[in-house]
């Protein structure tokens, strides 16, 4: 079993030298990095990327910068807000 399999099924283990398991956290912070980056007035590329980062999302969805996370696509969000930002 791998290590990905091994997380997935909530078992311990080792991130840091399992390729794919490094090129999803790469990847995924370079994401958070350019989402930080979008400035707040451009909401719908904001709503773009996040949607890109997580696994599953509602339709609005606000996530305030600065945000960060590892692998993004194990994070679902499932309140839907009353509200639209």
């Amino acid at each position: 079993m791998n290590e990905k399999e091994k997380r997935e099924k909530g078992e311990l283990y080792d991130g840091n030298y399992d390729k794919e398991l490094l090129q999803e956290r790469e990847k995924v912070k370079d994401l958070c990095m350019q989402y930080n980056n979008i400035p707040t007035s451009e909401k719908e590329e904001r709503k773009k990327l996040i949607k890109k980062i997580l696994g599953e999302t509602k339709e609005n969805i606000l996530i305030e910068s600065n945000f960060y996370c590892d692998y993004g696509y194990n994070i679902k969000t499932r309140r839907k807000f009353l509200y639209e930002s």
